[in-house]
């Protein structure tokens, strides 16, 4: 059989997973397609790594949040505020790190679609492993927990900010509760789609 993988080639097979290991071997992502798919994933990290800083400080962020709350509440509590920035900063963490999560994930999924999908001689969307895997939300999950763990390791070397373990748990529950809800849409869509094809069984393997 001919290596050339050209977008317009056509390999006899209904799905990757019936490819043999010698072809899977031979496909691999254009850098084009790497670009398009991971720089978002690329950015956010940009984004936690300067949220590491000392400008993202707890006597930051409450200083900020009280001179915003001060313009409609004149007379408001420093302690409350300080109360809500922790809050404000918690939430951040939860939901920060399972936008990390997310972004592996479709980064995963996305490069998988754009490399295999020009080579099956079916619809792409079809079947559930086409849109969720167990690897990419368990990869999208590691990401999390490794970028968390050196996030708070350089945290304990700034005086203004703390490493905490417990940050570390929190960002993986944000990852894993994301991860939940990604598999829930995605077997959300693909019911719609075999509604609409007429068949109303759910497959993952063809």
């Amino acid at each position: 059989m001919s290596s050339d993988h050209s977008p317009h080639y056509q390999l006899p097979f209904k799905s990757a997973t019936d490819l043999p290991v010698q072809h899977i071997r031979l496909v691999r992502p254009s850098s084009r397609i790497l670009v398009r798919n991971w720089w978002p994933s690329l950015v956010w990290l940009g984004v936690i790594r300067a949220e590491s800083t000392d400008m993202a400080s707890a006597a930051n962020t409450s200083g900020l949040l009280y001179t915003v709350l001060s313009f409609g509440f004149p007379r408001i509590n420093v302690q409350l505020v300080e109360e809500i920035d922790e809050v404000l900063r918690k939430t951040g963490h939860f939901a920060g790190y399972g936008v990390l999560s997310i972004l592996v994930f479709f980064a995963l999924r996305n490069t998988n679609r754009d490399t295999l999908a020009p080579l099956l001689r079916r619809g792409w969307g079809t079947c559930l492993h086409d849109l969720w895997r167990m690897e990419w939300a368990l990869i999208g999950m590691g990401a999390t927990l490794i970028t968390a763990s050196f996030d708070e390791i350089h945290q304990s070397f700034l005086p203004s900010r703390t490493g905490r373990w417990q940050d570390v748990v929190l960002d993986c529950c944000g990852a894993i509760l994301f991860q939940l809800i990604i598999y829930a849409f995605s077997l959300r869509a693909l019911n719609r789609r075999h509604e609409r094809m007429g068949d109303p069984q759910v497959s993952s393997t063809s």
